[in-house]
């Protein structure tokens, strides 16, 4: 057995659901909200909704990325995804988001307006994070007059937010998307700034501004972030010792790999272990592993567009 390039799970498969969790959810004929708990450790490959929608980020830590960059999503953050825009996510910590999907009758009003974002982003106006607390509110109601009061409050934060969200006003850039690439597929090489600008035929200066402007990160913790992510999934699906993870990940020990994995998801990894060991019975954990695999099936992910 050997780890596969990626350790994401397309949405909507066996591993996924077990990871992710509808806690509540109102549906009415212009919109339909859902709260849901990720767990910790889960990776969901590139996917598109049907519909547009606004996610808001209720507790916990996740990044989310898209074709103009990324996000980094905490407690109040507020995204707007355009229907159809390919994304992914990773959730280092357990995260509680309220998800609200758009129909087009509720965007027809709100563009009766003002102008409605066109790309994503985050809404970063005042007032959007206790929108969405009352968004959340109301699910947890669910009484008579709670369809009315959401519709009411999605308008309105529509409306709060309709100064385009910030992102770039382009997609990602060939050239860093292909470091991208490299970073995912040799996150245990050693490359320098310098070997990634050469593989973009660009100043390092230029590769470095361009990348945090578009992911909010370095690219040293970006990388970070990767092999942390591959470890959860390790640590979820295999026996492995912990020392033996730290270094199939790409960390030089043990004590370097405890320090980066407890600042990300805020638990050493032998607890994080444990947590998931209470998720999944152990049948169970490897075949919900993206992570290996064998002669007869192949654990390789192959991410939605």
């Amino acid at each position: 057995m050997k780890p596969s390039l990626s350790p994401r799970i397309p949405l909507g498969s066996p591993p996924a659901l077990a990871f992710r969790r509808v806690l509540r959810k109102l549906e009415t004929p212009v919109l339909k909200v859902e709260e849901v708990a990720y767990a910790a450790g889960l990776c969901l490959a590139r996917h598109a909704e049907a519909l547009p929608f606004l996610a808001c980020t209720l507790a916990g830590l996740h990044w989310s990325s898209h074709s103009y960059g990324g996000h980094t999503c905490v407690p109040g953050t507020v995204r707007f995804l355009p229907a159809g825009e390919s994304h992914e996510n990773y959730f280092p910590r357990a995260s509680r988001c309220l998800l609200v999907k758009l129909q087009h009758d509720i965007l027809r009003r709100a563009c009766e307006h003002s102008a409605i974002p066109s790309r994503p982003g985050q809404f970063v106006a005042p007032g959007t994070a206790k929108l969405c607390k009352l968004l959340c509110a109301e699910l947890r109601q669910n009484d008579d007059l709670s369809s009315l009061a959401v519709e009411e409050l999605t308008l309105e934060l529509l409306l709060t937010g309709a100064k385009e969200p910030w992102s770039p006003s382009t997609a990602i850039p060939g050239w860093l998307r292909r470091i991208g690439e490299m970073l995912h597929e040799e996150t245990d090489a050693r490359l320098t700034l310098a070997d990634l600008a050469r593989s973009a035929d660009l100043h390092p200066v230029q590769v470095c501004r361009q990348f945090h402007r578009r992911f909010s990160c370095t690219i040293g913790e970006y990388v970070r972030r990767i092999r942390v992510a591959r470890a959860q999934s390790l640590l979820r699906a295999s026996q492995l010792p912990v020392a033996q993870i730290a270094l199939t990940c790409g960390f030089s020990d043990q004590s370097q790999f405890t320090i980066a994995f407890r600042r990300l998801t805020g638990l050493p990894p032998h607890r994080c272990r444990k947590q998931f060991n209470e998720i999944l019975p152990p049948l169970d954990r490897a075949a919900a592993s993206p992570f290996y695999e064998s002669s007869e099936h192949s654990g390789h992910v192959a991410e939605e567009s």
